[in-house]
């Protein structure tokens, strides 16, 4: 395990004793209205040298001393800033706790003092990691989103699951995104791909950001268990899209990438005249998978007649089988779709005029 983790494990304290925010521990009975803290609300000084300060820091004042053993309240506060701390020649970098003693004291103490060993976290339960990562309201979102992926035993259930997977993720990558640390070592959270069900983690470029692009694959088995064809008829969609590792990316099938940041339309070899045709006979399941047949439809159109597109294949080619997408007259591309393809088919024809680009796989552009 890496050694961000140890600072999950730590920010996550907070989070399991959050219940007893504000509660006297010198009360047997606990404040009006809630629970006396129970045994696990406590936390203990794991280690000597640390000490209740009067804010978090090394450099606030010290209120007394602590000794292993010895047992903290934790009221529900953590500090926006960490702490460089050398232990053993290991550089440590946690956050400070409120908390409470058991002679009523109140202060700051280093999260490290709480924790078992000074080693990089390993062990940590997976659901301590995601409340420490995301906190305790994505965790639960978390937990509702596995319970909707476990029970997905029909077509509607798994049409729901992967609705509930999609839009959970939108809110992780966005949580991830704004975490991402300056430094150019990255935090290592593959682990995400056994804590959130059928996602993969992907660390992108940059070095510290991470996407989650969804795994079809285990939605593919619940699909072949579940009742009903809609599902099955959709993961089969998605596959075709994805058939390299049958795991969701940036680009589907249709496009290719030649290098980090040029893509091309392969429009000209009879892929999206395929999935189109694919995508056309799952149109009686729209009631289950109508915005994602809505999303591909999308994007088979914009890499077909978007601005700036250019292609892999020649004008021939991609002329020729944009023809025969007009000339099956799917319905799921509907009449605007029709006027779009028609509009492209004219610029195609005097590709010059319009600055469209064919042929990129025969190298010619690499003269300009």
């Amino acid at each position: 395990m890496k050694e961000p983790l140890i600072r999950y494990a730590l920010l996550v304290v907070l989070l399991l004793w959050s219940g007893a925010c504000q509660r006297d521990p010198s009360e047997k009975g606990g404040q009006p209205g809630q629970p006396a803290p129970s045994e696990q609300d406590w936390l203990e000084v794991r280690h000597p040298h640390f000490q209740l300060r009067e804010a978090p820091g090394n450099e606030a004042a010290a209120i007394q001393g602590l000794k292993p053993g010895e047992r903290a309240l934790s009221l529900g506060e953590q500090s926006t800033v960490t702490t460089p701390l050398e232990i053993g020649g290991r550089v440590y970098d946690e956050p400070w706790l409120l908390v409470q003693l058991e002679n009523g004291a109140q202060g700051w103490v280093y999260a490290l003092a709480f924790l078992d060993s000074l080693k990089a976290g390993e062990g940590f339960p997976l659901a301590v990691r995601l409340h420490a990562l995301f906190g305790q309201a994505l965790a639960e979102r978390v937990a509702v989103y596995e319970e909707a992926f476990q029970q997905a035993h029909s077509a509607e259930r798994v049409a729901q699951a992967m609705a509930i997977g999609r839009a959970l993720r939108d809110t992780l990558v966005q949580v991830l995104a704004l975490r991402a640390p300056e430094s150019d070592k990255p935090e290592s959270l593959f682990w995400l791909k056994e804590a959130i069900p059928a996602f993969v983690p992907h660390l992108m470029d940059d070095g510290r950001t991470y996407y989650l692009f969804m795994d079809y694959r285990p939605y593919l088995s619940l699909a072949r268990a579940s009742e009903g064809a809609a599902d099955d008829a959709f993961l089969e969609l998605c596959l075709m899209a994805y058939p390299e590792d049958s795991i969701e990316y940036f680009y589907p099938m249709w496009v290719f990438q030649s290098d980090e940041k040029e893509v091309h339309s392969l429009l000209g070899r009879g892929l999206h005249f395929r999935f189109l045709e694919k995508l056309d006979k799952l149109l009686p399941y729209r009631d289950l998978f109508g915005k994602e047949i809505g999303q591909f439809r999308a994007q088979l159109l914009n890499d077909m007649t978007g601005a700036g597109v250019t292609y892999w294949e020649s004008k021939e080619k991609a002329l020729a089988e944009l023809e025969r997408i007009q000339q099956a007259q799917f319905q799921v591309l509907g009449k605007d779709g029709q006027q779009a393809l028609e509009a492209r088919r004219l610029q195609f024809e005097d590709s010059e005029k319009y600055g469209i680009r064919f042929n990129y796989r025969s190298g010619i552009y690499e003269l300009d």
